[in-house]
This record gives structure tokens, C-alpha cells and sequence, in this order.
């Protein structure tokens, strides 16, 4: 097995492990917290300061990977390094300082007519939400850096490692002190593990290869990634502006639990998306930066290509069992403690229309990486501002005749508009891709799909195994379902399955 085929499926591992971290995470808010006004104020308060978080945490990451390649092929990577953290640093403390001074005309602002406000301490728990995440920024900032470093040299689990662990100590906080400090033991967990996170960076490269601590900033340089970086960055935090426009509308309706259950169903449709989208994207970044330093125009578009090849392969099916099994994922992940029975058919419905967004957004994040490695995030910009005025609209008209189901809708709507402009103007931008190849395998997809869904769909339906628990119900009818997509794959002789299937194949995706 080749070095990067390991790599790869160590990365997949420990992504697998920080998704599902994530996922604890979530479980132990609703468990704890389930739909009340106080889930309700910690949720919507968090979306304004995570727009800055996902600004910082993936767009740097994204930015610094090529610019790092270009300065470490001059012989200055480690220069480059220095003066990108130093600068980030800067910024982060005076915006993060700025944003927690900020925070309580910010919340009376956005969220005047919601219905946690209304509460005695309703307010003060969402600003005090606002305070400790942008009291984070800074470590969020340096962070940022060092995993866009980590990438650049394919360490791609010890970055994903130092994620896991601020989601750990979130969860240990939680447990730990929600009966004293009740949800906001969240933030406070959140900003203790971003400190612990870097903190295992400085240890693990040692405080004198960390940083050259004498090395003055050199202004030009910064000033030159930073023209990069705001677009790419921008565009990033374009999702979770979008997600931060759907948390206005929800709680503008003025109805307990709809924040809650809207969060919810979006955060158990994102995991499919969190694992393969996320894993996939990273592990094509440097392959493709690398092929664009290089000047191998062929190289790069098969990068793209496999990318969103091997995306299909694993999205599809998975949102599809999601869909026939929702209610079952929905009662097996969150029914315990303070989430009820009761809460899971209006968390279903919800989930179902954010199935869309799902897979929309996963396309994006491939096609993304080719923008941000052509030096073209202001495109992304761009078509990111146009998407969210658009969903200010969609929202607006779908909320007022839907509630908070036209919410959901509007999200996988603006995200169907969002991937197939930033999908067709990448293809202009490279002067196309083998359509012939992507078509193919795409057809294979969706036919193994097709066959797997209604297998999953008619022994759900017609069988006695719906009188199973939840979980039992799950695996009896995923695994077999998951065999059946693959052995059709596999009679296609798909392009994936040959890769998987090969030794020492010769894609050079994974070789």
C-alpha cells in the first residue's frame, strides 16, 4: 500500500472520529438542553460569531496552503509561516475584541423579536455566548495557520487531532459544569479547548521551531496574502452566513424550539457532508495546488474530476438512507433526556428539505479547492454574496408562507443555485473537464442509487423489521443496502471501485 493511500485512510479515520466527536457534542446539548429557550438563545447567538470562527478556521486553511507551497518552493516556507501567524494573530485580538464589546447591541439587534429574549435570561445567555466565542478568536486565528501548515505537508490527522480535542473539552465542560453554569458551559468548553489545541501545537513543534519570535512582519508579503485570503475567507463563512440568515428567520417567526429543532435536523444532515466532503476536499487541495505549481493542467482537472467522482460514490447513497430512514436517525441520535418523542417528527421534517443543502454544498467544497488554488476566491465571492441575498429573499418568502419548513427548503434551494454557478464557472475558468468521464461514472451512481433505495425502501415498508429498536432497525437494513450499492458498482466496473480494488493502482488521486 502506497504512503498516500495510508495516509488517506488514516485521514478518513480520524475524520470519521472528529465527526463523530462532533456529533457527541450535539447529542450532549440535547440531552441536557433539548429544545428549551435556553438551546434556543445559545444557538442563535453562536451562528454570529462562528461566521467569524469558520472565516478564520477553514478559510485560512484553504488560503495558506498554496500561498505556503509558492514561498516553500523559493526556500521560505518557514518565513512565510512566521509572518502569516504573527499578522493573523493581531487581527484576530482586535476583531474578537471588538465583536465581545459589541455583543449585547449585536444580539438586541438581530434577534429583537425572537422568543428566548423574552426570558429572564434569555439575553444574557446569548450574549455572553457572543463574548466567549469572539474571546476565542485569536487561538482560533493561530490555529487556523498551523493546520493550513499541517495540510501543506500532508499531516492531514494530526490537524484533524487538534480539532477533535477543543470538540472533547467541549463535551468534557459540558458534562462537568451544566448544572452550575448551565449551556453556557459550552462556549467556556469551546474556548478552554482552542487553548488546549494550541497549546499541543507549540509542544509538538516546540516553542522555538513554533515561531521565530524575533522575526519582524514583513508588511508587503502579509498584505499580498490577505488580498488572497478576505475572498477565500468571505466566501467560507458564506455557508454559515446563509445558516446564520436561516437562524434570524426561525426565530423571528417568535416560537419556542423552532432554532432548536431547525439546528438540529441541519447538524444530523451535515454529517455525511462533514465526513466525505471534508475529507475528500482536503485530501485533493495539495494534490491540485501541487499540479497548478507545477503547470500540469491535466493533472489538475483529474484531481477535480476523481474528487468529485469519489464524493458521488459515498454522498449519494448515504443522504439517500438518510432520507427512507430519517425518523430512525433522528430518534436514535437525539430521543434522550430533555429531547422527547415528541420533538421528532417536526426535527424529521425538517431534515428531510435540508437533505438538498447537504449535497449541494458537498459539490461546492470540491469545486471550491479549484477555485482557491487558481488564486480565483474572489470569484467564489462574488456568486457567495449574490447566494446570500438570495437566500435573505427565498427565506423571507418561503418562512412566511411555509414557517419554519420553508426555512429548511430555502437552505437546499440557495445551496442547488450556489453549486451549479461556482461548478460552471470553474469549468470555464479551466476550459472544461472529460465530461464523458464524469457522466459515466455519475450514471453508475445514481443507478446503483436507484437499486439500493428501493431494496431500503421495500423492506422498510413491507417487513416486520420497523418493530425493531431504532439502532437494530438501522444496521439490519444498512448494511446489506450499503453491499448491495457496491456489488452494482462493482458490476460497472466503476472508476472507483477499480481504484480501491487495485494494487498499487495507478490513479493518481490516491497514489
Amino acid at each position: 500500500m502506497s504512503k498516500m493511500k495510508l495516509a488517506s485512510i488514516i485521514f478518513l479515520v480520524s475524520t470519521v472520529i472528529l465527526k463523530f466527536s462532533s456529533m457527541i457534542r450535539d447529542l450532549v446539548i440535547a440531552n441536557f438542553f433539548g429544545t428549551s429557550y435556553q438551546a434556543d438563545a445559545y444557538i442563535a447567538a453562536m451562528s454570529i460569531p462562528n461566521a467569524f470562527v469558520l472565516f478564520l478556521l477553514t478559510g485560512m486553511k484553504d488560503a495558506f496552503l498554496p500561498s505556503y507551497f509558492k514561498y516553500d518552493k523559493l526556500g521560505k516556507g518557514d518565513e512565510h509561516l512566521t509572518n502569516i501567524i504573527k499578522a493573523t494573530a493581531i487581527l484576530a485580538f482586535f476583531v474578537g475584541l471588538i465583536g465581545a464589546l459589541l455583543a449585547t447591541p449585536i444580539v438586541k439587534t438581530i434577534y429583537a423579536n425572537s422568543s428566548f429574549i423574552q426570558y429572564e435570561d434569555g439575553l444574557q445567555i446569548a450574549v455572553w455566548t457572543v463574548m466567549i466565542y469572539f474571546g476565542s478568536l485569536v487561538f482560533v486565528g493561530v490555529n487556523s495557520v498551523y493546520e493550513g501548515f499541517f495540510d501543506a505537508k500532508r499531516k492531514f490527522s494530526f490537524s484533524v487531532f487538534s480539532q477533535t480535542s477543543v470538540v472533547l473539552v467541549t463535551i468534557l465542560f459540558t458534562f462537568i459544569f451544566h448544572n452550575k453554569i448551565g449551556i453556557l458551559a459550552v462556549p467556556i468548553g469551546y474556548l478552554a479547548g482552542t487553548i488546549l489545541s494550541l497549546f499541543i501545537k507549540v509542544v509538538y513543534r516546540t516553542p522555538k521551531k513554533f515561531l521565530n519570535w524575533q522575526q519582524k512582519i514583513d508588511t508587503p508579503e502579509v498584505k499580498e496574502f490577505y488580498g488572497i485570503f478576505w475572498p477565500v475567507g468571505l466566501t467560507i463563512a458564506v455557508g454559515q452566513i446563509n445558516l446564520l440568515v436561516n437562524t434570524f428567520f426561525g426565530a423571528r417567526l417568535g416560537e419556542d424550539s423552532i432554532v432548536s429543532h431547525l439546528n438540529y435536523a441541519f447538524r444530523l444532515v451535515n454529517i455525511p457532508q462533514a465526513i466525505f466532503a471534508v475529507t475528500i476536499a482536503t485530501i485533493v487541495f495539495p494534490i491540485i495546488a501541487k499540479s497548478r505549481q507545477d503547470n500540469d493542467k491535466p493533472g489538475f482537472r483529474k484531481g477535480i474530476e476523481q474528487g468529485l467522482l469519489y464524493l458521488l460514490v459515498f454522498l449519494t447513497p448515504a443522504l439517500t438512507g438518510m432520507w427512507i430512514l430519517m425518523e430512525e436517525l433522528v430518534t436514535l441520535v437525539y430521543v434522550r433526556g430533555e429531547f422527547s418523542l415528541s420533538d421528532v417528527p417536526v426535527t424529521t421534517s425538517y431534515a428531510i428539505l435540508y437533505i438538498g443543502s447537504a449535497f449541494f454544498y458537498s459539490i461546492q467544497a470540491i469545486v471550491a479547492k479549484g477555485f482557491y488554488t487558481l488564486e480565483k476566491g474572489h470569484y467564489m465571492m462574488r456568486i457567495g454574496m449574490i447566494s446570500i441575498g438570495l437566500n435573505i429573499v427565498s427565506n423571507w418568502i418561503f418562512s412566511y408562507y411555509y414557517g419554519a419548513a420553508g426555512i429548511a427548503l430555502s437552505a437546499s434551494l440557495v445551496a442547488m443555485f450556489y453549486s451549479v454557478i461556482t461548478f460552471t464557472t470553474l469549468w470555464k475558468l479551466i476550459g472544461g473537464m472529460d465530461f464523458r468521464y464524469l457522466i459515466k461514472n455519475t450514471f453508475q451512481v445514481i443507478v446503483a442509487t436507484s437499486i439500493m433505495a428501493t431494496v431500503l425502501f421495500v423492506a422498510d415498508k413491507y417487513s416486520d423489521i420497523a418493530d425493531l429498536s431504532p439502532l437494530l432497525h438501522i444496521l439490519t437494513l444498512a448494511v446489506p443496502c450499503a453491499a448491495i450499492y457496491f456489488i452494482v458498482l462493482m458490476l460497472f466496473r466503476n472508476e472507483f471501485v477499480k481504484t480501491i480494488l487495485s494494487k498499487g493502482g495507478n490513479t493518481s488521486f490516491i497514489d
